[in-house]
């Protein structure tokens, strides 16, 4: 149940809603904060490698058919 609440807040803050300025205060430091932190960051983990702005996903590699 706790794990499903803090994915929709998650993905509150990913599809861009704004938390208030004061209901981010009081929740500050909490785990509903840092989830919805992470989604509005657009921060994720993916087989325990953490994707984001700064590490987004790897280029994607095109071999040419040697014949």
């Amino acid at each position: 149940m706790k794990i499903t609440l803090l994915h929709r807040i998650y993905l509150a803050g990913y599809s861009g809603w704004v938390m208030p300025r004061w209901l981010r205060a009081v929740l500050a430091g909490s785990e509903v904060h840092r989830a919805w932190l992470l989604g509005s960051k657009g921060i994720f983990v993916e087989q325990r490698v953490r994707h984001g702005p700064a590490n987004p996903y790897p280029a994607a590699v095109f071999f040419e058919d040697a014949d």
